[in-house]
């Protein structure tokens, strides 16, 4: 795996002086230019003028910098300035806004071709991709066709079987729920061949379990071992620090499988929490990541982004509950496992989001658990949309599951996923299914929001 990562030391150490160094000097730099930074660091009892270390520098995040008026945080204190403004999704109860200037459009224009290259893409080789993302998110890009059906199940099917075999190769950027309807329907409507010129699809907005990605790729013929297509990756973002944070690489996705049980999990992680978390890679020229320790034990993943930005951010918590992995600690286990993928840089291990954690007497239940569960069994995963509820009932977990319109539940299709389900998290759930419509957690056929799992 090639990677622009360096400087680093093994998991658990302390890190070089270089990044360290790149991250106090955006510190800097947003002290002198944002008024609204300079309160946060007034109201903590910090004179930036006297910080010598990272430690020093309190954190930031959403409540902190979006529960008011942003513009005082904006280094030029114009909205106006702005290229584009992006907003997330909201689903935390609290939303936030992506300010990108012009010069920062540039430059995820340039990484957006980088990755296109990457895939075959040329001036003389014609590339669709197709941008299925909600709330109206762009994709720059001077290498590609673009077309934005957004959300729109039918526009994307027509497009991807119309417009797609007119071009060498056919990106995808989605969400995983809309992506699995995309690719039900496109296959039910074009038949396999609906994806032959589809070479990658992209996937963000939550986290992905890798069943998930196993029932996905089964349906657009992505080969395990596939090396003339990348298949489904993995691209995790939020609209206020950047839409591409993190990462995945196909050489993490090996990583990934390869550790992808109690064993492999207990040997890369010290830990099995019943799935397998992402593994991510990030570009330390731009962000300089870190870990943050709660006092409840928990860690999540801070970043620092080191380029001057119109929306500056200093240790912002991602919240995303996560770790940071040396190679050397990484290469040791793939090693003990069998696997002869090796990486040269630090990656992010990400579990989910720390706030979704539902736990009762004697158990303990994550979204992202279940969806391992969910999707487990390929002919199951057919019948449902993905989305479901945690919810508790007499002291026990209960998970409402939501079917696919015009779906027909399996013979003890509730008891089949409460057994799979349990058997992911240790916990007595229990299950019930819900039809299409009468799912009463979303609205049917909403892409455009996302699902609260809890």
């Amino acid at each position: 795996m090639r990677s622009t990562m360096r400087g680093w030391v093994a998991i658990g150490g302390r890190r070089e002086a270089g990044p360290e160094r790149a991250a106090l000097r955006s510190f800097q730099r947003a002290a002198r230019c944002s008024q609204g930074y300079r309160d946060h660091l007034e109201y903590h009892g910090v004179d930036h003028r006297a910080v010598r270390h990272l430690a020093e520098v309190p954190y930031t995040d959403k409540r902190s910098v979006f529960s008011d008026d942003i513009e005082p945080w904006l280094t030029g204190g114009r909205v106006a300035d702005a290229a584009e403004l992006i907003t997330s999704s909201g689903s935390s109860g609290l939303f936030s806004l992506g300010v990108t200037s012009h010069s920062e459009r540039r430059t995820q224009e340039r990484a957006i071709d980088a990755t296109l290259r990457a895939l075959g893409a040329t001036e003389n080789s014609p590339t669709l991709l197709l941008n299925c993302l909600p709330m109206g998110i762009t994709v720059p890009t001077r290498l590609a066709t673009v077309a934005t059906p957004s959300v729109h199940v039918e526009m994307a099917t027509e497009l991807l079987g119309r417009a797609g075999r007119r071009f060498d190769r056919v990106v995808i950027a989605s969400e995983p729920l809309f992506l699995k309807e995309l690719a039900e329907t496109a296959l039910r409507l074009h038949g396999p061949e609906f994806s032959d010129r589809v070479v990658a699809c992209f996937v963000g907005g939550e986290w992905v379990a890798e069943s998930w990605r196993r029932y996905v790729a089964g349906l657009f013929g992505f080969a395990p071992d596939e090396r003339s297509r990348a298949g489904v990756l993995v691209s995790m973002g939020a609209a206020e620090a950047g839409l591409h944070v993190l990462t995945e690489s196909t050489a993490l996705r090996a990583v990934r499988g390869a550790c992808d049980s109690q064993g492999g999990r207990d040997r890369m992680f010290g830990e099995d929490r019943g799935y397998t978390p992402l593994l991510l890679e990030w570009d330390d020229r731009r962000i300089h990541l870190e870990e943050r320790e709660h006092a409840d034990g928990a860690r999540t993943l801070v970043a620092t982004s080191l380029e001057r930005r119109l929306m500056p951010l200093v240790r912002y918590d991602l919240d995303d509950e996560g770790c940071i992995l040396s190679p050397e600690h990484v290469n040791t286990a793939l090693a003990d496992l069998g696997c002869d993928v090796r990486i040269d840089a630090p990656i992010a291990a990400v579990w989910g989001r720390r706030a979704t954690r539902v736990q009762g007497e004697g158990w303990s239940l994550r979204p992202e658990a279940v969806k391992e569960g969910l999707f487990g069994t390929a002919a199951h995963a057919g019948t449902l949309t993905g989305r479901f509820r945690i919810g508790v009932d007499d002291g026990v977990p209960q998970v409402h599951v939501q079917l696919r319109d015009g779906g027909r539940p399996a013979p003890r299709l509730e008891s089949h996923l409460s057994e799979l389900i349990a058997a992911t998290t240790g916990a007595p759930v229990r299950v019930r299914i819900h039809q299409y419509r009468e799912y009463p957690f979303h609205d049917a056929g909403d892409f455009q929001h996302k699902p609260a799992y809890v």
